[in-house]
């Protein structure tokens, strides 16, 4: 969904060609009303459209969709990304873009979305229960709304508590693909995480801040992690 009619297409004609099926709308409304009938596997967003922000396109989405929204926007700031993401966002990317960047990223997003946990697995820590198959998480017993992408940080922290990730080391395994610039994106994830689950954050309980390295899951928790610690990805962890 953009607003540049040539970019729109050119993206159409690059994702068609990787074998995926698309539909261009050009306004807000005709996104909020093709989302809903059709159901995508994946929304690529622009922000800027000619009757609604892409900000206000996705709050309204958040409504009745729960699916991967990937803003694409001309705006670069940390503060755009920061409002993106904080509702409802799961990705973003800045023009002028790679296409093989922006296909990796839809990539990694759909193999998330696709991906099937093992079992009926729920984690417990404290007033925090992660819900595994479900995708769901809650704070004394209250849901917590994530962001697909804040639950997969959430998730990777949570199984692998103690162990110190950096923010790159997180967009790997997250994402799944290795940009660089977009660790910033990361850093927003895990700030609006954290006003979701911890009571306090200036003395968080569960996701702590390794000062000039990145995060780790509390290992106060490390004796009670009743899920499998992610396989395949310790090369990418970086223990303290």
């Amino acid at each position: 969904m953009d607003d540049e009619l040539e970019l729109c297409e050119l993206v159409s004609m690059y994702l068609t060609k990787e074998g995926y099926r698309t539909l261009c709308v050009h306004s807000g409304i005709g996104a909020i009303q093709a989302a809903i009938l059709h159901q995508p596997d994946l929304i690529l967003l622009d922000n800027v459209l000619p009757d609604l922000s892409g900000v206000e396109v996705c709050t309204q989405l958040r409504r009745h969709v729960d699916i991967p929204i990937f803003f694409m926007s001309c705006k670069g700031e940390e503060s755009d990304k920061v409002i993106a993401l904080g509702i409802g966002g799961d990705d973003y990317i800045v023009k002028p873009f790679g296409l093989r960047e922006l296909v990796a990223r839809i990539e990694a997003h759909l193999r998330r979305r696709e991906a099937r946990k093992l079992g009926q697995d729920v984690l417990q820590f404290g007033s925090l229960r992660i819900d595994v198959s479900s995708r769901s998480a809650w704070i004394d017993q209250r849901l917590i709304k994530l962001s697909g992408t804040e639950f997969d940080i959430l998730l990777l922290l949570a199984q692998n508590p103690g162990v110190v990730f950096s923010a790159e080391d997180i967009f790997r395994n997250v994402w799944s693909v290795n940009v660089n610039e977009d660790v910033r994106t990361v850093i927003v994830h895990v700030s609006n995480l954290r006003k979701k689950i911890e009571k306090n954050s200036a003395q968080p309980a569960y996701i702590l801040t390794a000062w000039g390295t990145g995060y780790q899951f509390n290992s106060v928790w490390a004796q009670r992690v009743p899920g499998t610690p992610l396989a395949g990805k310790r090369d990418h962890f970086a223990e303290k």
